[in-house]
């Protein structure tokens, strides 16, 4: 703004070249960073009153609502909206807040500052016609969660648990498998976090040996996908990592290294960067925006109809089981046992179908 005042007073006082050079010196002040700063806020608000205005305007909305934990162990609550936007014809779905819960996480907290965010966005309560949650007790419990809480200011409100979380809970290790997830965690924690020196020793090791990846990843619960990604990349990696620990002069080393050359837990492992590759390709079908009901409903039918192909396969030859199929080319494995973590059976099939 200061700039474009200046140019209008040039354009004012000087005429021809002398106003055109100095329009130009004009151009190449550098900003100051509280002007910079100034005009990023002006453009958020006008972004959040446009997004007001239309939410204000729309016949109803939708909420989307999750509690997580940043790198810095600070909790954080998102509500997401959904409604229908009377001048645009479309539908629309964007970010209605961000707001720090500071001590607790109870369901009343969540409650509050979900209540707080649309009084302050001029939302009326009684306007939105569901909510959807990750089924957490501080969301879901019967007298004291957020949800019912909000039920008492709109006994309309639907509430929903979303189809992500749900497909998570569903995908729970068995006993074994769950030992081996544990454990190649705790390995590469053990080499990524344990000692930076140890790290710096990793990385020129895998980089001494031309390895398909040159480090590790971290396994987070709160990133989406990430132990699959986890188990791809040291899978990749598994017979470099037998390497470095060999070299390792350390108890834990050891003990990693005799897990790393038993069979039966390259089996499991085999399998379980096969089977999470499946999962998280149905986790991303899950997410995004403009997703319908039906697409999410027809990706998840989708996914157990496929269960029985994947059932069959691991009978036979193991097509869709790229990690497996390796191993089984080496040691001739039987992956039969593995069949038992897919709960598929005809009754799941036909309630499919219907």
């Amino acid at each position: 703004m200061v700039k474009e005042c200046m140019e209008a007073l040039a354009d004012t006082l000087f005429e021809g070249k002398e106003g055109q050079q100095l329009k130009q010196k004009v151009r190449q002040i550098p900003l100051s960073s509280t002007t910079t700063t100034r005009r990023a806020e002006l453009l958020s608000e006008d972004v959040q009153s446009q997004l007001d205005s239309a939410i204000q305007s729309a016949p109803c909305i939708a909420l989307a609502a999750d509690e997580s934990t940043d790198v810095s162990d600070n909790a954080q609550l998102l509500v997401y909206v959904r409604f229908y936007n009377e001048e645009t014809k479309t539908f629309v779905e964007d970010i209605l807040g961000v707001t720090a819960l500071k001590t607790h996480t109870r369901g009343e907290d969540i409650y509050l500052a979900i209540k707080e965010m649309l009084t302050q966005r001029r939302i009326d309560v009684k306007n939105a016609v569901s909510i959807t949650t990750d089924g957490a007790p501080s969301m879901m419990g019967r007298e004291k969660g957020a949800v019912s809480r909000l039920k008492e200011d709109n006994p309309e409100l639907l509430s929903y648990h979303c189809i992500i979380h749900m497909s998570v809970l569903c995908s729970t290790l068995l006993e074994h498998h769950a030992e081996v997830m544990n454990t190649i965690t705790k390995l590469v924690n053990f080499l990524r976090a344990s000692s930076a020196h140890q790290h710096r020793l990793l990385r020129e090791f895998l980089s001494e040996v031309d390895a398909p990846a040159n480090d590790l990843l971290l396994h987070s619960n709160v990133r989406w996908l990430s132990k699959g990604k986890v188990l791809a990349r040291f899978w990749k990696i598994r017979n470099e990592m037998k390497d470095f620990l060999a070299q390792q002069k350390s108890h834990k080393a050891e003990v990693f290294l005799h897990f790393l050359e038993e069979e039966s837990n390259m089996d499991i492992l085999a399998f379980l960067v096969d089977i999470k590759g499946h999962l998280n390709d149905l986790n991303l079908k899950l997410q995004g925006k403009d997703n319908s009901v039906c697409d999410l409903v027809a990706a998840v039918q989708y996914f157990q109809r496929k269960l029985y192909i994947l059932k069959m396969d691991l009978e036979q030859d193991c097509t869709h089981f790229p990690s497996m199929k390796e191993i089984q080319a080496v040691s001739h494995s039987d992956f039969f046992p593995h069949t038992d973590y897919l709960p598929w059976n005809p009754a799941t099939l036909a309630a499919c179908s219907r």
